[in-house]
């Protein structure tokens, strides 16, 4: 029987300035509050483009690693026992499949909204409101409205008035950072997410907690079936290539 590997996929130049990021954090050559060189300064001295660096810090910045400032610069977050944890949570966690997370967010998060549209005061529904109407103006921007979709989802946990459930919202959310990009890269997938918004903030003006659960379960189980296309379409790229390797290797 003939033995067959699947290819080692080679990481991109954006996740490379990330774990070099990380390696510098964890070994602490980099300091809490720390600026960080000029995008284009660091680009050269990264001997790579300056897309790549922007989407890196982008991405560092949505998971709470760095600090953009405007007008003065990119700096390591002050919480420098947090970064660490992050990095160790998040490689512990790749035990579980991707599917596992998903599911565990359906549970937390569906409940979590049924307590914000018991619990949450007018002035937290009208803050809900200002989210929900920024996140509109980054249909075309897709690293912003996943910032601006992380804020929606976490002021409804803190509408909850359970700080367990918010920090549960929390790690679920960063430890899915991947998946949840690659959704929103989807065609339409970012008005599909509106869309579920809409619903799921007029539920809880309503006070319609059922409504509201509802909604959020629906949303949910639209991003796992997402998911679940995403990998999908991997797992059939990955056949192709390797049907392709094996009719070159009986040559």
């Amino acid at each position: 029987m003939k033995l067959k590997f699947h290819k080692i996929e080679r990481p991109t130049i954006t996740e490379t300035i990330i774990d070099q990021i990380k390696e510098m954090i964890l070994s602490g050559a980099m300091k809490k509050g720390q600026r960080l060189p000029p995008e284009r300064e660091l680009a050269e001295m990264l001997s790579v483009g300056r897309t790549s660096v922007r989407e890196a810090i982008r991405a560092l910045q949505y998971m709470g690693i760095l600090e953009v400032r405007s007008g003065d610069g990119t700096f390591l977050s002050e919480n420098l026992s947090l970064l660490s944890d992050h990095f160790k949570t998040s490689f512990l966690i790749k035990q579980y499949s991707v599917m596992e997370m998903v599911e565990a967010r359906k549970v937390i998060e569906v409940e979590t909204v049924c307590l914000a549209a018991e619990r949450s005061s007018e002035e937290e529904r009208k803050n809900l409101l200002v989210l929900f109407e920024k996140s509109k103006e980054f249909k075309n921007d897709v690293s912003a409205f996943l910032n601006a979709d992380f804020a929606f989802h976490i002021k409804i946990a803190r509408m909850s008035h359970n700080s367990v459930l918010v920090e549960f919202v929390k790690a679920m959310r960063e430890l899915t950072l991947e998946e949840n990009l690659d959704v929103v890269k989807k065609p339409g997938q970012i008005q599909t997410a509106i869309n579920f918004h809409k619903e799921i903030m007029d539920a809880i003006y309503a006070f319609d907690p059922l409504k509201a659960r509802s909604v959020m379960l629906e949303h949910l189980e639209d991003i796992e079936q997402t998911v679940r296309e995403i990998s999908q379409e991997a797992l059939k790229d990955r056949g192709v290539e390797e049907s392709g390797e094996d009719v070159s290797d009986e040559k």
